[in-house]
């Protein structure tokens, strides 16, 4: 290889690792914000929603979902946890360890009220870290108390981008957690054992330009749509949105709620 084309080589590595970390911060909301008419507001007070962020991001990156599931009545309760550097059991540790604190919280308040139910929503990473808990805690998941489960454009069966950077050497720099997200079989993902409860799956369809030829099939620019799927699903709905966006885009959390309510992300 000549001087060159390495000096070329590099160039483009080093430009798509830059367009990875910052195409979140470069993709706003694709869709106005629409006002919500919840007739079961009042039900919705008894219920509780617990949120769960994706990797590299905080509790206040899902401020705009939240904000909105609030708007219709329901006690919400947004997970924070830190994923950057941090070994993929000690991420898995601390998330579950605040999802207690959510459902304790919740339950010295309404565990005993009558129809009284609690939900879990998790965008990207957020949606491994529910598999986990509730694997974990399958006293939760045969609860009368239990309720609904959605994964928004998580990567249940790994991320192709996270296997572009792994064999560049890349990945493994942001820690382990990062690098527990590829498709192989020891992942994350594909050691999570599969869902034993009914939960609804939101995949995105709008890629990022300069990541999109890294997957052979539709995807949201970080997570494939085939990748987000899982067996017994009980609702699915592809929505033409980047992966960012998806934790904040008003028309996603609508369809939230509606599978909240309904069990099925469109409205009767």
């Amino acid at each position: 290889m000549t001087k060159e084309v390495q000096r070329t080589t590099l160039f483009m590595k080093n430009k798509i690792g830059l367009a990875l970390l910052s195409a979140p911060l470069l993709f706003g909301c694709s869709q106005s914000e629409l006002p919500i008419n919840d007739s079961n507001y009042s039900t919705h007070q008894k219920q509780q929603v617990i949120i769960v962020h994706g990797l590299a991001r905080s509790a206040s990156s899902m401020e705009k979902m939240s904000d909105r599931v609030s708007s219709s009545g329901y006690q919400v309760c947004v997970v924070d946890y830190s994923t950057l550097g941090r070994a993929v059991d000690t991420t898995l540790h601390e998330s579950s360890a605040q999802i207690d604190q959510c459902i304790d919280k919740f339950n010295r308040e309404l565990s005993q009220t009558k129809g009284s139910k609690v939900h879990f929503v998790g965008h990207s990473l957020g949606g491994l870290v529910i598999r986990n808990y509730l694997a974990q805690n399958n006293s939760m998941t045969h609860s009368p108390h239990f309720g609904e489960v959605v994964f928004v454009g998580t990567p249940n069966k790994g991320s192709d981008v996270a296997d572009f950077f792994s064999n560049l050497w890349l990945l493994p720099l942001a820690g382990g957690t990062a690098a527990s997200l590829t498709t192989s079989s020891e992942s994350l993902p594909n050691s999570l054992p599969e869902p034993n409860y009914a939960f609804g799956v939101i995949a995105g369809t709008d890629s990022y330009p300069i990541l999109k030829y890294m997957f052979d099939n539709s995807n949201d620019g970080l997570v494939s749509v085939e990748s987000t799927q899982l067996e017994g699903m009980q609702d699915f709905i592809a929505v033409n949105i980047t992966h960012d966006s998806l934790r904040s885009d008003p028309l996603v959390t609508d369809l939230i709620v509606n599978y909240l309510d309904q069990r099925r992300f469109a409205s009767q």
